[in-house]
């Protein structure tokens, strides 16, 4: 076995796991689309000019794959493509095709179904699958490469360190378990077994200040309890996040993380 083999069998076992629960998953992102409101329109990432630096957008066809509530398919739109979403939670779309909605009433199409069910018989000039848990399964990727014809952008959380839900967490004596992991490199190292050359790189991102606990509540209970948790889970969380707020009302957040972003042209010459 050559070493690109016995790479691509490494990472092919790496992104071989259960089919994700996407009855669970579906509800707790309708639980959680109140918070996704209030951070929609946060500040940029820096995806899409890093995708933009490697493709030319206006006109082109873009898949965007878990849109969530439609913060990068604005982006997307905004910059001339011609944008889809993708998004498998019902309550989620709404807020995207609300959040999203054209100046001039032009129809944006958001698809409501998960990506292991989706099929496009023309496909997409890019897929663009920034955070989202479909690069962590490998049942995915034969059909991320169908799906796009030119290329593809990733992005995902390396690591993500949260100094104010570790104090929550060891309040309420909970184990916290946020984004982060390596499946993006699997990604990409695959790519390369398979004759790709993918352009990858690291930000590291730190942000601290004050925000309203109204942002955390669902994201904490989420990761402290897991996708199911109950009313029950939710107040305690609410409980412990308000114990640190401020006169103003305010809880403190410091928060380390690395992102990773790649692009991989898909055209072979």
């Amino acid at each position: 076995m050559n070493s690109l083999s016995a790479l691509r069998d490494l990472c092919v076992g790496q992104l071989t796991k259960p089919a994700q629960d996407m009855v669970q998953s579906n509800e707790m992102w309708n639980r959680r689309v109140k918070e996704f409101r209030l951070g929609t329109a946060g500040a940029s990432d820096g995806c899409l000019a890093f995708l933009s630096s490697h493709a030319e957008l206006k006109g082109r066809t873009v898949l965007d794959v878990g849109c969530g509530s439609g913060r990068y398919l604005k982006q997307l739109l905004d910059a001339g493509a011609l944008a889809e979403g993708l998004e498998p939670s019902t309550e989620m779309v709404k807020e995207a095709k609300d959040f999203t909605a054209r100046p001039n009433g032009a129809p944006v199409v958001i698809h409501n179904a998960a990506f292991q069910d989706f099929e496009s018989a023309e496909g997409y000039d890019y897929l663009f699958i920034a955070h989202s848990p479909v690069i962590s399964y490998y049942e995915n990727y034969p059909k991320i490469l169908r799906l796009a014809r030119r290329g593809l952008f990733v992005a995902s959380w390396l690591k993500n360190e949260d100094r104010f839900l570790e104090d929550v967490a060891k309040m309420i004596s909970r184990e916290p378990h946020t984004h982060g992991g390596y499946d993006s490199l699997f990604l990409m190292n695959l790519l390369m077994a398979d004759g790709y050359f993918p352009d990858f790189r690291t930000d590291v991102v730190h942000r601290s200040g004050r925000t309203s606990p109204e942002t955390l509540y669902l994201r904490y209970t989420s990761w402290l309890f897991g996708q199911s948790f109950t009313e029950q889970d939710l107040k305690i969380v609410k409980a412990a996040v308000d114990s640190f707020a401020d006169g103003d009302g305010t809880v403190p957040v410091a928060r380390t993380q690395v992102q990773s972003m790649m692009y991989c042209d898909l055209i072979r010459s």
